[in-house]
């Protein structure tokens, strides 16, 4: 039996370092950039049937949104279903008028056929950035019910399950005729296309008192918070994308003010999260540096590798990596990984959200990590979803992360076993292969692990500089790595 859950979708794209100020968002961004730069392959649209969403096999514990962009082309075959609930395309472009003037694509047969194949909604984003053209189609009842209309046609042509409202740079005098729009498309898709839903996008930080949320999140079906672009491109120094924790604005932060301003209807709440980063070039190495022009977005397959290849390193305050390099000026780039979408996703749950969403799908490549921890935090925990996403995961063992190497103190360990409950090894040897670490690694319940280390060797002495090897072993395989430790 399929169960159709409510999701209001308020998607947070402000920078929280603009000391007040609306500035496009990531979407709008690279909306724009691949309008320009994208060259579309053939027309994914074919004459077969859309099939209607079907019983799902495994459903995960939250919700968990995506995003596809349409620039991401054929990315969706990849994709692992049974780790999603609802997949937007992204998106269907809104005129002042409520028109839709680029629908890029739409419908996607074949992503809507085995995304439903496999139980997961599929939703039409609409997307309108400028606030001129916000405040004319908002104030005006005929415009409104113009776009209504129009998405309602769209959605059923692609047989879909209804549409998340991306509006930004919101103008405040629209406060309550936003409200009424939401109320009226909602109720139009619950009665023209029962159980469908429909969700909005909004910001971290309401820097213009524009947003209702608490009347949004009662009338619609739920909110998605953009839980990134605390840091942005023009940002005047480099930090996190996605704070958790910061002093002053984070996720911390935006997230009670969600629960305070929405009378804490945490149903209603999706925490989004980013597969994407941004490099800047700076004026030294040192985090939070000044920036010395505009930073560059990248996807998380990206500035994973160049983390992994610099060496990465963590940021206590916001919990997220970071990295430096020069060529031949400092260069520095800040992203979420696996731990640090490990932690958000804890606190989505910890808070009883709804669930999590992701912009975007796709993004990072052919990494399987980041589906791995999907799966390790969402899955139900029976036999038959271990079966149906093991395609998706590593082999037996493997070594996620090792981060910050070089170090001159410690670092953090994060690898990934195939089987619970094994018993498992960490060994760290000298250059001749003497062995001055040994960790037992006690039994847990879960496929990924954490560990880190003080640099102390078995001797309780602190190690010396010097090229050391780590070992990770179950007994039957063994993963391998160098450790630089510099004073």
């Amino acid at each position: 039996m399929r169960i159709v859950r409510p999701i209001i979708l308020v998607f947070i794209t402000m920078s929280l370092y603009s000391f007040g100020q609306d500035l496009p968002s990531i979407h709008q961004i690279q909306l724009e950039y691949y309008n320009e730069n994208y060259t579309a392959p053939p027309d994914q649209r074919t004459h077969e049937p859309i099939v209607p969403v079907q019983p799902r096999n495994v459903t995960p514990t939250h919700e968990v949104f995506g995003y596809h962009p349409y620039w991401m082309g054929t990315a969706w075959q990849n994709y692992n279903y049974s780790l999603i609930s609802t997949i937007a395309y992204f998106s269907a472009e809104a005129t002042a008028t409520g028109a839709l003037n680029n629908l890029h694509g739409w419908p996607v047969t074949g992503l809507i056929n085995i995304a439903h194949t496999n139980g997961v909604d599929v939703v039409l984003c609409v997307t309108l950035f400028s606030n001129s053209d916000l405040v004319t189609l908002l104030s005006n009842a005929t415009y409104r019910q113009n776009l209504i209309d129009n998405l309602l046609t769209q959605v059923q042509a692609g047989n879909a399950d209804g549409v998340n409202v991306d509006f930004e740079s919101f103008p405040a005098s629209q406060k309550q005729n936003m409200v009424q729009f939401i109320t009226d498309l909602t109720n139009t898709f619950h009665n023209e296309i029962p159980g469908s839903q429909v969700t909005l996008a909004t910001p971290a930080v309401d820097w213009s008192d524009g947003w209702d949320y608490n009347a949004l999140a009662t009338v619609s079906d739920g909110l998605f918070i953009m839980g990134y672009n605390y840091h942005y491109g023009g940002s005047s120094t480099t930090g996190p994308i996605a704070p958790l924790t910061e002093n002053g604005y984070s996720i911390l932060w935006t997230v009670n003010d969600y629960l305070v301003k929405t009378n804490n209807q945490v149903d209603k709440l999706i925490l989004g999260c980013p597969y994407y980063g941004f490099e800047w070039p700076a004026t030294s190495g040192v985090a939070g540096a000044y920036t010395t022009d505009t930073g560059s977005a990248k996807f998380y397959a990206e500035m994973e590798g160049n983390a992994l290849s610099y060496g990465k390193l963590w940021h206590e305050s916001s919990q997220t990596p970071w990295y430096h390099y020069q060529n031949p000026n400092w260069i520095q780039g800040w992203y979420d990984d696996s731990l640090s979408l490990s932690l958000k996703y804890d606190f989505a749950i910890n808070n009883n959200l709804l669930g999590v969403g992701v912009w975007a799908l796709g993004y990072d490549g052919s990494n399987p990590e980041l589906w791995t921890l999907l799966f390790e935090k969402f899955n139900p925990n029976t036999t038959d979803v271990f079966q149906e996403v093991k395609t998706y995961l590593p082999g037996q063992l493997s070594i996620n992360a090792l981060y910050p190497n070089p170090t001159n103190s410690s670092f953090m360990l994060e690898f990934y076993s195939k089987s619970k409950h094994e018993t498992l090894q960490i060994i760290i040897s000298d250059i001749a292969g003497r062995k001055i670490k040994i960790v037992n690694m006690p039994s847990r319940n879960t496929h990924v692990y954490s560990w880190e280390w003080d640099g102390i060797n078995d001797l309780g002495q602190k190690l010396s500089t010097g090229t050391y090897i780590l070992q990770l072993t179950n007994g039957q395989e063994t993963k391998v790595r160098k450790v630089t430790m510099v004073k």
